[in-house]
């Protein structure tokens, strides 16, 4: 029988169902393709202003009277918008079971529970902003965190507008005046906190509620203003209204970038503009309207919250199915987005909600205790089966000597690049036996992590923690980002072996050399280059005898692009290392190693992907070995007490690099070697070291 079609409520605004439809179409477009449409983001914060208006709307004229009237609204949301959201969340955490690799479970089985309870923006507010987390694969999740701000506003919202129409009858004011100032008031909270925190911390800022609470209160600022405010008008006032706010729309999507702080003062843009096509609700015959209610708007406003829900977790998985994932793949993926779309409208937006509405056995709170159980249960479970997983991959050691007995010791790790190998593929044993298993090279990290040894834009770098390893008589400094550390486990053998004492000065993403270098804010940039001032004052103040240092050129240099920063970064290099070698210790600048980010989202992943065809996770010299000024300025400063050490070739043989070496998975992410890996080459960069420095007090027990 099919769906007879609702007719439209009262007070019904085609151009609300057409702003949907752009909020929804820049938001998919932006993720499919998001290089011709960079700024398309924003139709999140079109959906958040428009939710802001017509709750508010709703609230003012049916005004909760006690809590009894809180939780009818809240049952209403969950009838609306939960049974679609929860069905997305099955079939996403069913579908990663089937088709993803188990690296991607623990981390994925977590956002799961998160989506499903409503939390994924502070889930990841709180770990996906962490410099160490940019190299994981997004989850099918991930745009959750706008449903989950939303479902946040509207717990705390008819709470809000209840007390401050109970305050304005009881000492018999104007609602509507209340209701603006209340409002009022915390739009001007929330906008300042959001410009302090996206200043501050623009990671976290992103994903919070509170940075967000603005934009759904200038949808709600709106609504205070009366129906008289936003009643229909057809006049040249209202029609320039109109298609400003549109053009204010179009304009944010085309012009932002990624790179803009967000949600700071920018995200006003494509809010304001929002509000003011509410605002203005222009019917002159030129208005916007003559494409917002088409049909062609109107089917893609009705179905934007399915479409928005499954195109992203089909966007994520997807690619796990099908090889290339291309343009024709893309637009597959685009029509299976409608077709699902339209089923779940249909059948649960639709009729699934008019069902919990009749039924007297599953009434809305029945059903969200028991799918939130059910879902939950799911999701926990997959999350222990991926940790019961992880767990069985731990044990590094064991793995490692099942390879070496099937690769022999002489094609063990970085062995197997020599000559004397004879492996078929010189980097991989002939069987794939993998230590570590590609689940557990993923927390394959030195313990600098785990002590918190690093300086991080957290603090805008101000934090500077040192880590100290050892008791010996020799005093080593370790300096750089994370790219030096990833050498502890080869230096910390080489230390105990040698009798030093090892002081890390390192910093995530910062690369130390005393210049700023591009990050969302000014404090981090400025941050980052008293870093380097204050290492050489610590250099010089502990008296070191030697200093190994390497870093990464992640981010440009302050007001430069990348490429225009070699020159001037090379310069800055050449200055600071000719300081700290003034400080009487000899310095060694360790080459930084190839990367195989350049052409892989993360390594682990790609080798638990492709176990039957390692060669999938493999790359050209040319392409992964990166610039690096601080070992061309170690090369050009021809000081005798500052030496370069080049491993490459432990990681690259005959122009091509490798994600699995002698049966060993060298990186733990898309850039960093893992422990195992670095700490098997601990005798080469020993031997290259002394060989670097040339001071033979160094290495006493050579």
């Amino acid at each position: 029988m099919p769906l007879k079609k609702d007719p439209k409520p009262a007070g019904f605004r085609s151009d609300i169902q057409g702003l949907r439809a752009i909020a929804v179409g820049i938001v998919v477009l932006y993720h499919f393709w998001s290089h011709y449409l960079p700024g398309g983001f924003v139709g999140v914060d079109v959906f958040f202003v428009i939710s802001g208006f017509l709750i508010t709307s709703h609230l003012i004229a049916k005004p909760p009277k006690n809590i009894v009237d809180v939780g009818r609204f809240w049952m209403r949301r969950v009838k609306r918008l939960l049974p679609a959201s929860f069905l997305v969340i099955f079939f996403s955490v069913l579908g990663i079971w089937i088709f993803a690799p188990q690296t991607v479970w623990q981390d994925w089985g977590l956002q799961a529970l998160a989506a499903t309870f409503y939390f994924q923006n502070w889930f990841l507010a709180l770990t996906k902003v962490d410099y160490l987390a940019e190299g994981d694969a997004p989850s099918p999740f991930q745009h959750f965190w706008s449903l989950s701000a939303e479902e946040q506003f509207y717990f705390v919202w008819p709470v809000l507008i209840g007390l401050l129409v109970f305050t304005a009858l009881k000492y018999k004011k104007q609602i509507k005046y209340i209701v603006l100032a209340g409002v009022g008031l915390v739009f001007v909270l929330s906008i300042a906190y959001s410009l302090y925190a996206t200043a501050t911390d623009p990671g976290a800022a992103y994903f919070s509620t509170f940075t967000r609470v603005w934009e759904f209160a200038a949808g709600a600022l709106v609504a205070a203003l009366g129906a008289k405010a936003h009643a229909a008008k057809n006049d040249l006032a209202s029609l320039i209204g109109s298609w400003g706010g549109i053009l204010a729309i179009a304009f944010s999507a085309f012009a932002f970038t990624g790179d803009m702080p967000f949600p700071g003062y920018i995200a006003a843009i494509p809010v304001f503009g929002t509000a003011l096509v509410l605002l203005c609700n222009s019917t002159h015959k030129y208005s916007p309207n003559i494409f917002l209610s088409t049909k062609l708007f109107q089917f893609f406003g009705d179905n934007s919250y399915a479409i928005y829900l499954w195109h992203w977790p089909l966007l994520v998985l997807l690619p796990f199915v099908v090889d290339d994932f291309k343009w024709p793949q893309k637009f597959a993926a685009l029509a299976l987005t409608l077709i699902l779309s339209v089923l779940t409208q249909k059948l649960v937006e639709v009729r699934f909600k008019k069902f919990i509405e009749t039924s007297a056995l599953l009434t809305a709170p029945r059903f969200l205790a028991a799918s939130s159980l059910v879902l939950a249960l799911f999701a926990g479970a997959f999350y222990m089966n991926s940790v019961n997983v992880a767990d069985e991959a731990q044990d590094i050691n064991k793995a490692k000597a099942q390879v070496e007995k099937t690769v022999g010791e002489d094609c063990l790790g970085a062995s197997a690049l020599s000559d004397k190998c004879s492996l078929p593929n010189a980097a991989q044993t002939p069987d794939q036996e993998i230590a570590p298993a590609p689940v557990a090279a993923k927390t394959d990290k030195p313990v600098l992590y785990k002590d918190d040894c690093f300086a991080s834009q957290v603090t805008d770098f101000k934090e500077r923690p040192v880590c100290s390893y050892g008791k010996g008589k020799i005093k080593v400094a370790l300096v750089g980002n994370s790219h030096a550390g990833q050498w502890y486990p080869a230096i910390n053998r080489i230390a105990k072996e040698h009798g030093w004492q090892v002081d890390t000065y390192v910093a995530n993403r910062c690369a130390i050399m005393g210049e700023g270098q591009r990050f969302d804010d000014e404090a981090s940039v400025q941050g980052c280059e008293d870093l380097g001032d204050w290492v050489t004052g610590q250099i010089k103040k502990k008296d070191y005898d030697l200093v190994i240092s390497s870093n990464r050129q992640s981010e440009p240099l302050a007001g430069h692009t990348m490429e225009s920063s070699e020159a001037p970064a090379t310069e800055a290099y050449e200055k600071i290392l000719s300081q700290w070698s003034d400080t009487g210790a000899e310095v060694a600048v360790i080459r930084d190693t190839a990367w195989p980010g350049a052409t892989l989202e993360n390594a682990p992943d790609c080798v638990a992907e492709n176990s039957d065809d390692l060669d999938e996770c493999n790359g050209k010299a040319e392409d992964w070995i990166p610039m690096d000024p601080q070992a061309d300025a170690a090369k050009a400063l021809k000081d005798p007490n500052i030496g370069e050490v080049d491993m490459n070739d432990q990681l690259c043989k005959d122009e091509k690099c490798y994600t699995v070496i002698g049966g060993i998975l060298a990186y733990w992410d898309h850039s960093h070697l893992s422990a195992t890996y670095a700490a098997s080459l601990s005798g080469t960069l020993d031997s290259r070291l002394q060989k670097a420095v040339g001071s033979s007090k160094l290495f006493p027990t050579s």
